[in-house]
């Protein structure tokens, strides 16, 4: 039998710490779970809203663009608009469907102007992962005709060198004075300058032939065939487009170090820059100790050595001995000819100094003229070779007058007769030819095979 006092105390005990821990655990549980379900909640409430904004946003820029009078004034672009806190990113993409069906940023194809299309993307601050952005597309009708069938268009499309559009760059189109008879007329108004798509157009044009000039003297652009200013001829036929793609962007600037001071250059030595992918670019005329040459910005970049690969105006290699990736054949050591790392040429940009590697020799001349010659080298020697003709400069080279006991002097990869000329505009006579004998060449270069014939190899290990 219980005592009194003993069946009281078991009546007034309370829960045990381990009964409070699990209803404290429960408990927080049920919080966070509940914490999760309104946090998710207000998250997808405010998504739902962000979207709805975006839908709107974008409704809004496509009825905008369908009130337009004139649909050239629909362009591409990129606007931030902030709507209760949010940030609204409004992206319009439009491009031209021609008579042909085809739909292009300018309309660059063969037919006429029908209509403009538009694309807009809204995406927002704060987006979920995941989640698209609002997207809306629409085609614009002209109020009238663009075209006329008796006449012809202009397009013009002027891209940087990653392809983007380049804006109000100054686009001329006047009949070519190079034709005739010619129909073409002058253009009034002329083409108005590239828009933020980089397009220019002129419409309504009288067919027949024209010059198109892209860019304007002075504002540090290049084309991508390395031409400031460049003119290209268009034929304008009813009922069509005359199509020009041009690339076209802010010149790099790289400065080459061409030999030590005290080094003589030739006074008519050209340099070749190859963009990686791209051809040959024989940049002629380049004298003294440094060069600096205005280049298109191929990301690439380009490698560079001295001498014409191509003569100019050439379809075809002239010399591939200045290049020293066409020394393919295998030396004593084994070797073969390698490039130098390609000079980076970043839009706009003014390159520090790089050096471009030239053998150098020592002529025992005093107080005369030199000019270096190429010359046919043994088939032994393994140089693949360069133009002999006496028709051309490609590589018949011209130094200034030496002085002293003898003369360092500068060239190209290649073989060479080297001429002591008395007066600068003295014959190239072979009793002016200098025996190999007084000329120092770098260590480890091929035998010779003749008295007055020598080779400059770029496979010296």
């Amino acid at each position: 039998m219980l005592s009194p006092l003993r069946t009281t105390e078991t009546r007034e005990s309370g829960f045990t710490l381990i009964e409070v821990l699990i209803a404290t655990m429960v408990f927080g549980i049920i919080s966070v779970l509940v914490a999760y379900s309104l946090t998710l909640s207000m998250t997808l409430t405010r998504s739902s809203r962000a979207n709805e904004v975006a839908a709107n946003l974008a409704a809004q820029q496509i009825d905008t663009a369908r009130s337009a009078k004139d649909v050239f004034s629909v362009k591409s672009g990129t606007t931030t608009q902030t709507i209760d806190g949010t940030d609204y990113t409004i992206t319009k993409t439009v491009g031209w469907v021609t008579s042909t069906g085809a739909v292009a940023d300018c309309g660059t194809s063969q037919g006429i102007l029908q209509n403009k299309t538009l694309n807009v993307s809204i995406s927002w601050s704060g987006i979920r992962p995941g989640t698209n952005p609002v997207q809306a597309s629409t085609l614009l009708a002209p109020a009238g005709p663009i075209n006329d069938p008796a006449s012809g268009t202009i397009l013009v499309h002027v891209t940087n060198a990653s392809g983007a559009g380049v804006a109000n760059v100054p686009i001329t189109a006047k009949p070519d004075p190079s034709i005739t008879p010619n129909t073409a007329a002058t253009i009034t108004p002329g083409p108005p300058s590239t828009d933020v798509d980089g397009c220019s157009y002129a419409l309504k044009v009288t067919p027949g032939a024209y010059t198109v000039t892209i860019g304007k003297a002075g504002d540090g652009s290049i084309s991508n065939s390395q031409v400031q200013v460049p003119t290209v001829k268009a034929s304008v036929v009813a009922g069509q487009s005359a199509v020009i793609e041009m690339q076209y962007d802010k010149a790099a600037t790289p400065k080459l170090t061409l030999a030590a001071a005290g080094t003589l250059i030739p006074t008519n030595l050209p340099l070749t820059y190859v963009p990686q992918s791209d051809p040959y670019t024989t940049i002629p005329t380049i004298t003294g100790v440094t060069a600096t040459t205005p280049l298109f910005p191929f990301g690439s970049g380009y490698s560079v050595f001295a001498g014409a690969f191509m003569a100019s105006g050439a379809s075809q290699p002239t010399c591939l001995s200045v290049d020293p990736q066409q020394w393919t054949q295998q030396n004593a050591s084994g070797h073969v000819g390698v490039r130098a790392a390609a000079i980076p040429t970043p839009s706009g940009a003014s390159i520090p100094s790089t050096s471009i590697a030239m053998p150098v020799v020592t002529v025992a001349v005093s107080g005369k003229w030199l000019v270096a010659k190429s010359a046919v080298a043994a088939s032994t020697v393994g140089d693949p070779g360069c133009a002999t003709a006496t028709t051309t400069n490609v590589m018949t080279l011209t130094y200034p007058q030496s002085s002293g006991n003898a003369a360092t002097i500068a060239l190209p990869y290649g073989t060479w007769m080297i001429y002591a000329l008395s007066n600068s505009g003295d014959s190239l006579t072979s009793s002016a030819l200098v025996d190999v004998s007084k000329i120092t060449r770098p260590a480890g270069s091929p035998a010779v095979t003749s008295s007055t014939v020598f080779t400059l190899d770029p496979r010296l290990p």
